[in-house]
């Protein structure tokens, strides 16, 4: 099962992407803002996520309605 994470950006640099579906920094999803992205793994979670204090945790349809809102850039693409 796939898990979408948002996590704060300042923690991007914490993430190790070889544990993660999302390959770099340069290819999370970003909120307008610019102070949230999303991260997301398949499986179990990876201990670069769970060495996270500030994360939230959803499934696909959850992070769907989430990247729709006005708080979420229009539309990106995210399988």
């Amino acid at each position: 099962m796939r898990t979408y994470v948002i996590v704060n950006t300042s923690d991007l640099t914490l993430l190790d992407y070889n544990q993660l579906l999302t390959t770099s920094i340069e290819t999370t999803i970003r909120n307008v803002e610019g102070d949230k992205a999303i991260v997301k793994y398949e499986g179990d979670m990876p201990n670069t996520i769970n060495t996270l204090n500030d994360k939230t945790l959803h499934n696909y349809n959850e992070i769907l309605i989430i990247v729709k809102s006005d708080e979420w850039k229009s539309d990106p693409e995210i399988e």
